[in-house]
């Protein structure tokens, strides 16, 4: 997850005093407003359930602050709940839940009040769930498993997720939505009937599908998501691949459909078009697949040069994604302006690449999904992970991403040792 505050508003209380009122950006997408008073009287409150497991707060200033003592101190929040948020202790306790749930709340004015909720499925049926606009994904999510007839072991398999589907264009998954989200606030702000709620598996390890054949109402969810890839071009099958795969359609055998789809390439993989990159030239166009510990880019430069470069995760030494908002342009995720830049190892000599897409925050909680999913063992390898939030220029364009430093990979063994360090750092 990635947080990040790009904007700020100076205000004046009911006494006349004036206070700075700090916008939380979650993936791209306006989450809170807050005072550093609230946030510092809750962190006095977590902080006796969850002691120094939680990083420092921002210290109070007693003099009037100036210009740069208010970004030091947006940077400082930025940095405190980036790191908040990393920790799943922290965000599924009962204490953070609920704080955060009155900060969206209010944010939105948004009464508590009951309504009918349709989660869709990636065929596009959905089901209607009856729910109260301050229930969180993680609840939403639950519920909308038990209507399907999913147990509740198997949730971890899934999440929700914000969709867009244009009448005759393209489908597009947008971003994941955090268990401590209110899907209902996050669906409601968008104010855009072509965005909707759809549930679909949440891991980047095909092989993963296996955990779930022991259950017909999974393989359902999973049948209706492969099926999808395939038809949207997703999947790149063989022509003999195609037609087995179309002979089992017609047939509706959605086990043999299944056991034939882990044999094509790019299936279970996030896929991403639309895109631009900086390599081989400027203004190249690229597709990306992402998943099975890999990101395999295809650009087509101007020139009517095409290069295909795959890339294996542990190839990945960092990566950041940008936020830059244009100027007099209101902050919006249907207005995002974000670019992913990542170095990686290609024999000897260290290489960067940016590429300019929408979806910089998806793709970037894929590729630090797939760091999560490798085993973790114990060995002299580190790999570690940074977030990074950085502000750049007068329209304050916000960095947030994630860094994966690596030593040398160890010859014998491939033993991997994942640290996860989350810091604010200034490139």
């Amino acid at each position: 997850m990635h947080i990040c505050i790009p904007v700020t508003e100076e205000l004046q209380d009911t006494l006349g005093c004036r206070f700075v009122l700090y916008s939380v950006y979650l993936e791209g997408f306006l989450l809170c407003k807050v005072r550093y008073k609230d946030l510092h009287l809750w962190n006095e409150q977590i902080y006796r359930v969850f002691g120094n497991r939680l990083p420092k707060f921002p210290p109070k200033y007693y003099l009037a602050m100036t210009k740069a003592m208010t970004n030091e101190r947006r940077l400082q929040l930025e940095q405190y709940l980036q790191q908040i948020v990393s920790d799943p202790v922290v965000t599924s306790s009962e204490i953070f839940m609920e704080y955060f749930k009155k900060l969206q709340m209010d944010t939105f004015n948004m009464p508590t009040v009951q309504l009918i909720l349709r989660i869709y499925m990636p065929d596009g049926a959905a089901v209607e769930l009856d729910v109260q606009t301050s229930d969180s994904a993680e609840r939403v999510l639950e519920a909308a498993l038990f209507k399907l007839g999913v147990s509740r072991e198997l949730g971890e398999y899934f999440s929700l997720f914000i969709t867009h589907k244009e009448a005759k264009g393209p489908f597009t998954v947008v971003k994941r939505i955090a268990g401590f989200e209110l899907p209902f606030l996050t669906i409601w702000n968008l104010e855009d009937d072509q965005f909707q709620i759809e549930v679909r598996k949440w891991y980047m390890n095909p092989s993963n599908d296996a955990m779930l054949m022991g259950s017909t109402e999974a393989i359902d969810l999973l049948y209706l998501q492969a099926v999808q890839e395939f038809q949207m071009e997703w999947t790149r099958p063989t022509k003999d691949q195609q037609q087995k795969l179309q002979h089992c359609l017609k047939q509706q055998n959605k086990l043999k459909f299944l056991e034939l789809m882990k044999t094509v390439e790019y299936y279970g993989y996030l896929h991403i078009t639309s895109c631009t990159s900086d390599y081989p030239e400027c203004d190249s166009e690229v597709t990306i697949w992402v998943g099975n510990n890999e990101m395999s880019c295809h650009f087509y430069s101007p020139g009517g040069h095409a290069e295909n470069l795959r890339l294996s995760i542990k190839d990945l030494i960092c990566w950041n994604v940008t936020l830059l908002p244009k100027k007099q342009e209101v902050m919006s995720p249907n207005h995002q302006h974000l670019e992913l830049k990542f170095d990686y190892q290609q024999g000897s000599s260290l290489k960067c690449i940016t590429i300019h897409t929408e979806q910089a925050f998806l793709l970037s909680s894929c590729l630090k999904k797939m760091l999560s999913e490798r085993p973790v063992h114990r060995c002299k390898e580190e790999l570690e992970i940074v977030d990074k939030a950085t502000c750049k220029s007068n329209i304050r364009p916000e960095q947030n991403g994630v860094h994966a430093k690596k030593q040398a990979l160890l010859k014998d063994k491939r033993e991997y040792c994942v640290v996860d360090n989350i810091s604010d750092l200034d490139l």
